[in-house]
C-alpha cells in the first residue's frame, strides 16, 4: 500500500501549500481569538473536505455532469466568497482573545461552534476545494476501496495535520500582536477573500481548468 500513501501525501502537500482565503483566515482566527479558536475553524474546514470526499466517492457517476455547471458553480461560489469577505471588511467586529494591554476575550461554545461552521462554510463555498476533491475521487474511482481510503485517509490526516501546525505557529505570535494588528490582518484577509471571490468568478468564465485545487 505504498502508493496509496504517496499519492495521499502528495495531495495533502498541494493543498498545505496552496495560497487561499482559507490560509489566511485560519491566521486571523488563532491570532484574534487563540489556539482553540483556530482549531474550531481547522476543524470545520476539515469536515467540509470530508462530506466533499464521501460525496465525491459516492457520486462518482454523476461528476462528469458537474462539469456543464462548471460556470454556474464558480460564479455563485466566488459571489458568496466576495459578500463574506465584504462583510468581514466593513462590519466585522475585532476582538482578541490576549495581547500588549488588552484583557482576554471569553468565547463560549456558541462562539466557537459558529467559528467552525465558518471554517465549513467558507471551504464548502469554494468552487475550487469541490472540483479539485470531485476531480480527484473520479480519477480514482477504478481503484480498489482499500486503495481509495488509505488515499484519501493519509491526504485529510496529513491536512489536518498541516492546519493544525498553521494554528499552532499563530498562536504562538498571539500575544505580541495588538488590536491594531488585528485589524490590519482582518482587513488584509478580506481583501484577499474578496480578490480570491473575484479570481475565480473571472477563472471559471475565462480558464475553468485552473480551478481545480485553488484553496
Amino acid at each position: 500500500m505504498i502508493a496509496p500513501l504517496i499519492a495521499g501525501f502528495i495531495l495533502a502537500i498541494w493543498l498545505a501549500i496552496s495560497v487561499g482565503p482559507i490560509l489566511f483566515a485560519i491566521i486571523r482566527y488563532s491570532v484574534s481569538n487563540g489556539f482553540k479558536a483556530g482549531m474550531c475553524f481547522a476543524l470545520g474546514v476539515s469536515v467540509s473536505d470530508i462530506l466533499y470526499v464521501i460525496l465525491g466517492n459516492f457520486v462518482t457517476v454523476f461528476i462528469y455532469l458537474l462539469q456543464d455547471y462548471t460556470r454556474v458553480i464558480g460564479i455563485g461560489g466566488g459571489t458568496l466568497l466576495i459578500g463574506m469577505g465584504l462583510y468581514s471588511f466593513f462590519f466585522r467586529k475585532i476582538k482578541i482573545a490576549a495581547g500588549e494591554g488588552n484583557r482576554p476575550t471569553y468565547l463560549g461554545k456558541r462562539d466557537y461552534l459558529r467559528i467552525g461552521i465558518a471554517g465549513f462554510a467558507m471551504n464548502a463555498l469554494n468552487p475550487g476545494v469541490l472540483l479539485f476533491w470531485f476531480t480527484i475521487c473520479t480519477g480514482n474511482s477504478a481503484m480498489k476501496l482499500n486503495y481509495k481510503l488509505v488515499l484519501f485517509a493519509t491526504c485529510l490526516i496529513l491536512n489536518l495535520g498541516s492546519d493544525t501546525l498553521k494554528v499552532f505557529l499563530a498562536d504562538k505570535i498571539r500575544h505580541k500582536i495588538t488590536l491594531k494588528n488585528v485589524s490590519v490582518l482582518n482587513r488584509i484577509s478580506a481583501v484577499i477573500i474578496v480578490a480570491f471571490g473575484a479570481i475565480i468568478i473571472w477563472k471559471v468564465i475565462f480558464d475553468p481548468g485552473s480551478l481545480i485545487g485553488a484553496r
